[in-house]
């Protein structure tokens, strides 16, 4: 009997496989195709400092450093450029934004993050973009030409007849941890020719955000649909976004592309790792939400830590925190 699935190949199983191999533990990846997958589309954008109230992203001090090694030992094994140092630049959608950043900065709690302010915006300093789809393709390859990759659907039922471990990334396409309360929400994203060029290293940010993608190409978005898990691009999402383009006074620009993937998180905004507290051969990694590219790498490490070492999951993330009540084994989906 092998000794280890992982089930989807997406960030999370992506990220994961990666860590158990450079561990030194033997895996299989089944993935059926990258159709549904919120990686597909994400901007692969590590910010240390987001949102509306303008926070730090949880635990960025420790895990974005942990991403940046990972993710460079990837681009180094593989040989393509997926990692960029970057800076965002944060422009204020209102007076409330100055008044935030001001009272935060006041109180010293964003760190050397925030890299000066003016009366459009302020830069955010130590960002990273990682070059996901590339990463993805890439892996695949690699993957699939060792025989480590099947092309195919899991039935986890049977899948426990093969391996000793089966490890759940399938995001937003369910799996066999129906006692979690996963949410999800449908993100949409354009792509840009732009009439003038972009600094390479500055993601532009103003409620959504722009990511520079080589010549005067660029990326937008993205959308936050909570509950929908369709892929169509809609005419109402194009619409917003191509708003929140022209808001940045960037000039004229063509849409080229228009695409959608689906996001799966909780609703403490913390994702999932660990075992199945009613049946510990099968494990999940998933929940990442928007932002994945950050969380992976650590939570990947954790497996490692503990098939190796034994060392429990972190109780913050543990998917046991909501095994509450439950009595016996839930079958597998």
């Amino acid at each position: 009997m092998s000794e280890v699935l992982i089930v989807g190949q997406g960030l999370a199983g992506t990220v994961l496989a990666w860590e158990l191999e450079r561990a030194g533990i033997a895996c299989v990846i089944a993935d059926a195709g990258h159709e549904q997958a919120a990686s597909r589309v994400a901007a692969g954008v590590l910010n240390p400092v987001t949102g509306q109230r303008i926070v730090k992203s949880w635990r960025v001090d420790i895990l974005l450093p942990i991403a940046r090694e990972a993710y460079r030992a990837m681009e180094k094994e593989l040989g393509l450029p997926l990692w960029r140092d970057v800076r965002v630049r944060r422009l204020y959608l209102d007076d409330r934004e100055r008044t935030v950043l001001a009272e935060k900065q006041a109180k010293g709690v964003l760190g050397d993050y925030i890299g000066g302010a003016d009366e459009e915006g302020f830069w955010i300093e130590g960002a990273g973009s990682l070059d996901l789809p590339a990463l993805l393709i890439a892996a695949r390859a690699r993957w699939k030409a060792a025989g480590v990759l099947r092309e195919e659907r899991v039935d986890f039922a049977k899948a426990l007849n093969e391996f000793e471990l089966v490890i759940d990334c399938t995001g937003a396409s369910g799996g066999p941890f129906g006692f979690v309360p996963w949410a999800f929400s449908k993100g949409q994203i354009l792509h840009l020719d732009l009439q003038d060029r972009l600094e390479p290293d500055v993601v532009l940010n103003r409620g959504y955000w722009l990511l520079p993608m080589g010549e005067r190409r660029a990326k937008a978005g993205a959308t936050h649909e909570p509950a929908r898990t369709d892929l169509a691009p809609t005419p109402d999402a194009r619409a917003e976004l191509a708003k929140g383009v022209s808001d940045m006074n960037l000039g004229d620009y063509t849409i080229t592309a228009h695409e959608a993937g689906v996001r799966s998180y909780l609703a403490d905004r913390r994702p999932a790792v660990g075992r199945h507290p009613g049946n510990p051969r099968l494990g999940v990694l998933n929940g990442l939400g928007a932002k994945g590219t950050l969380f992976a790498p650590a939570l990947a490490q954790q497996w490692v830590r503990h098939l190796v070492e034994g060392m429990p999951f972190e109780a913050e993330v543990d998917v046991a925190r909501y095994w509450k009540g439950q009595t016996g084994l839930r079958r597998p989906q």
